[in-house]
């Protein structure tokens, strides 16, 4: 047991998992009065210079959060004395939360101060596992000697006049920040590697207190204000905004793995400060929004405030996106790290074209962008695999159960035509060209709109930009730039509207170039969707066996649905079983299957595909019984040349042990007209009788 009062730090390495300890959450309750408190001072008067004062003051919370978390993820220590110095950097954070106002104000000194106590307290933090840890002195070193320069820097500015004070926390400030990424910090963290899994955790409670912030804001509104429900609803719909971002960031980024390259952790861990700054300074702006008449336009401070933010959280998320990979998802990583980047453009854009529409309809925009991040998500992971208990049951089990005798309980039977694909590389995922092929034609059709009505949003938002350079338009109105831009894209120019000034010309011909490009690839995407081959084979639902000529007979029956002409056509069955080795091995083994008859020069009407179970048959003493049938799957594949598309076809089907009828043959379903022709009953196709 050890002494509550003083026990030696211990330190924490990768190998063994690590939780978020009670007090490291109670000293993160501190940061939402300062964050709180911080965007309170923007929320007064939202100005270009304001904005600068506001993220200025965010890095060093957010540095005096991580300086805390590092050391935490490093050391395990809960005794009297880490809980009474913790405590003592707690009230520095909160003291630097009331002067943070002030800072706003041009008094600069109380925040100082604070500052450089706090980061005096962290270098004490470390300086004491320098001293009683023996295997973490150099990495305890390196860090106390940073945050006590840093502090010793803040503590001196406190002392200097304004504006020059500034500059002691920019070195300040650079000095923390650059350590994470310096040579000697690298090579200390291949010494003693970071806890990832514990880190990430941290960042995502941050996330969670910096999204809850939009919460408190908008909630705290309201009851200080006289709200009707037409306010409650417009607040709800801005809210929509927040529980975007908390889907983009828990369901993609706290999700997945940082690659192990060189500075992608540092990417990773740099990327979290202006996406957690961002965040915060869009709870600011949805507070605003709040309040927006609908019927005009949005003021221009609140609208630059609210896309900016929104667009460096997408960039943030797509740097993190961009050193992380997500093994479940279907889409390739470069994919989504190319979405987020063109949707911070696309956000940023709505600023200024927020200026020639109603405050409604801007708002409309916003959500649905934001929106359109959360559909993209689940396109790209539509399955979950990780969280929850793996229910499947690995082959090395299966071969002890069978070795042992015990009865293996299948939920359902093996779909051997469909794997769940999990942990595949990114570079070999699904492409978009695979992802358009291999979906339906809603799929198709939907992405083609959305991308269509994107581009002209996008160019629409370009011609805002500079108003009056389309002549024939309102310049106000941003759905004569949206309308110019559909002429444009589509060619079509009907001459009402008409590029006036340079930079309308440039925007022009760049729109140009890329409605070309973009009707050539959706020509050639539908050319090539439209022009796959699809077979008309149909093939019986069971199989029957039955004796012919005295011998026992597998049997299924393939037909030409749709009746074209289909020459050469080749049939191949195999089966795969459960195949146990004597050394215990369990594996899945393919087998062929010999027929009858495999090939038939013309393949028009139905096609009867028998087996001859014999002595050399893989079906030889194997039980037929589903429960305890080592066939997991008859597979039958058909191949031909249809005249009609030119090309050679295939259709696929598979059986399983439960789909055998013994003892049964199938109805006939060819009979002749009176005028010779061969008539089919397909509405019999499936239908089987007794034998004999």
């Amino acid at each position: 047991m050890r002494n509550r009062w003083f026990h030696v730090p211990v330190l924490h390495t990768a190998a063994h998992e690590k939780k978020v300890s009670w007090l490291e959450l109670f000293y993160d309750l501190i940061f939402v009065a300062a964050f709180i408190q911080l965007g309170n001072g923007l929320a007064e008067h939202v100005t270009l210079q304001r904005a600068a004062v506001f993220a200025g003051l965010f890095v060093p919370l957010w540095i005096a959060w991580a300086g805390f978390t590092f050391y935490a993820n490093r050391f395990s220590v809960d005794d009297f004395t880490h809980r009474l110095i913790v405590f003592g950097a707690m009230f520095a954070v909160g003291a630097m939360a009331v002067a943070a106002p002030r800072v706003l104000d041009g008094e600069p000194t109380m925040f100082a101060l604070c500052y450089a106590g706090q980061q005096a307290i962290i270098a004490l933090l470390n300086l004491r596992a320098w001293r009683q840890v023996p295997a973490a002195r150099s990495y305890a070193a390196y860090w106390a000697l940073r945050f006590g320069a840093g502090s010793g820097l803040w503590l001196i500015s406190a002392f200097v006049p304004t504006p020059y004070c500034y500059f002691l926390w920019a070195v300040g400030v650079l000095v923390i920040l650059w350590s994470p990424a310096s040579k000697q910090s690298r090579a200390l963290q291949e010494e003693l590697p970071i806890d990832m899994q514990h880190l990430s955790e941290r960042f995502g409670l941050l996330t969670i207190i910096v999204l809850g912030e939009s919460f408190v804001k908008v909630l705290s509104t309201l009851a200080t204000s006289r709200a009707d429900w037409y306010t409650v609803v417009q607040a709800c719909s801005t809210l929509l905004i927040t529980c975007c971002i908390w889907w983009i960031y828990f369901d993609d980024v706290a999700g997945s793995r940082v690659r192990k390259k060189r500075f992608s952790w540092v990417l990773w861990l740099y990327a979290h400060l202006p996406l957690q700054l961002a965040v915060t300074a869009t709870g600011v702006a949805i507070k605003k929004a709040v309040h927006f008449d609908l019927d005009l336009t949005a003021p221009e401070p609140y609208r630059w405030l609210l896309s900016g933010t929104l667009a460096l959280t997408f960039f943030s998320v797509g740097i993190i996106d961009s050193v992380t990979e997500r093994r479940d998802a279907e889409l390739s990583d470069r994919a989504r790290v190319n979405v987020r980047y063109g949707s911070a453009v696309m956000m940023l854009l709505t600023a200024p074209a927020g200026a020639a529409m109603p405050a409604l309809w801007y708002l409309v925009l916003i959500a649905t962008m934001c929106v359109a991040q959360v559909v993209f998500d689940m396109m790209m992971a539509p399955l979950d695999h990780g969280s929850g208990e793996d229910e499947s049951t690995s082959t090395s089990e299966i071969a002890r159960m069978i070795a042992a005798g015990e009865t293996i309980a299948s939920k359902a039977r093996p779909t051997v035509g469909q794997a769940i694909r999990k942990g595949t590389p990114s570079e070999l995922r699904h492409d978009l060209y695979f992802w358009f092929m291999d979906g339906s034609w809603g799929r198709f059709f939907g992405a083609l709109v959305f991308l269509y009505v994107v581009l002209n949003v996008f160019f629409a938002g370009l011609y805002i930009l500079q108003p009056g350079c389309i002549s024939g338009a309102d310049p106000a109105s941003f759905a004569d730039a949206f309308y110019f831009s559909v002429q444009t894209l589509s060619t079509i120019g009907y001459g009402a509207m008409s590029p006036e000034t340079t930079y309308g010309d440039i925007v022009v011909t760049a729109e140009a170039a890329v409605g070309l490009l973009s009707v050539a690839l959706a020509t050639g995407l539908l050319f090539s969707k439209a022009s796959l081959p699809k077979s008309g084979v149909l093939f019986s639902k069971v199989l029957t066996l039955t004796k012919r000529h005295g011998v026992p007979t597998l049997s299924f029956r393939a037909g030409n649905a749709r009746g074209n002409e289909v020459v050469d056509a080749n049939v191949t069955v195999s089966v795969l079983k459960d195949d146990i080795s004597p050394e215990g091995e369990h594996l899945r083994r393919l087998h062929d299957v010999p027929l009858v008859r495999s090939r038939t020069p013309l393949f028009a009407l139905t096609w009867a595909v028998m087996h001859e179970i014999d002595d050399a048959s893989p079906f030889e003493n194997c039980s037929l019984d589903a429960t305890d049938s080592p066939i997991l799957a008859i597979i039958v594949t058909l191949m031909g040349h249809d005249g009609t598309y030119g090309q050679t076809i295939y259709a696929r089907h598979i059986y399983y042990a439960d789909d055998i009828r013994e003892g049964e043959r199938f109805v006939d379903v060819i009979s002749q007209l009176p005028d010779g022709r061969m008539m089919i009953d397909y509405a019999r196709f499936h239908d089987t009788v007794p034998a004999g």
